[in-house]
């Protein structure tokens, strides 16, 4: 039978395929996007900036991944209502915005980068708010702690 405990062991693998699919993106990111430039018939002088912005990009969804492991990590302990899980939560939503503004930055030279910052940028706010509520639990589950 499905459970919650389940659930997050499914997530914790679904997190490492997604790590390790990224690192070896990023290993090969010259070769698929010169690939992608030849086959869409694009400006050549388009490659490089768009290694740049999947190299910066990349770089920052690797850190939102490890700090989403260790966060599913924490919560598979059943350490869910922790201040290290705000920090976490805080940290993810930092790398959406990060992410946001790169692209946004890469939507001058390729315009559906604008979509994807524009999505980033709300699944950043949509974190903010979920870190401030599982802050708000954090702070009354310590003072229930230490209520006789």
């Amino acid at each position: 039978m499905w459970n919650a405990k389940r659930s997050v062991v499914l997530s914790c693998i679904c997190t490492k395929i997604v790590i390790i699919s990224a690192v070896l993106f990023l290993l090969s990111a010259p070769y698929w996007v010169g690939l992608y430039v030849d086959y869409a018939s694009k400006n050549p002088d388009i490659k490089n900036p768009l290694i740049f912005t999947v190299y910066a990009a990349g770089i920052v969804s690797l850190v939102l991944l490890f700090s989403l492991n260790k966060l599913l990590s924490n919560i598979r302990n059943e350490n869910v209502f922790i201040f290290d899980n705000v920090k976490l939560l805080r940290a993810i939503s930092w790398c959406c915005f990060v992410v946001a503004v790169i692209l946004l930055f890469s939507g001058f030279y390729y315009i559906l980068f604008l979509f994807g910052a524009v999505a980033a940028g709300f699944f950043g706010l949509i974190l903010r708010v979920v870190k401030n509520v599982i802050e708000q639990a954090v702070i009354i589950k310590t003072e229930n702690d230490f209520t006789i």
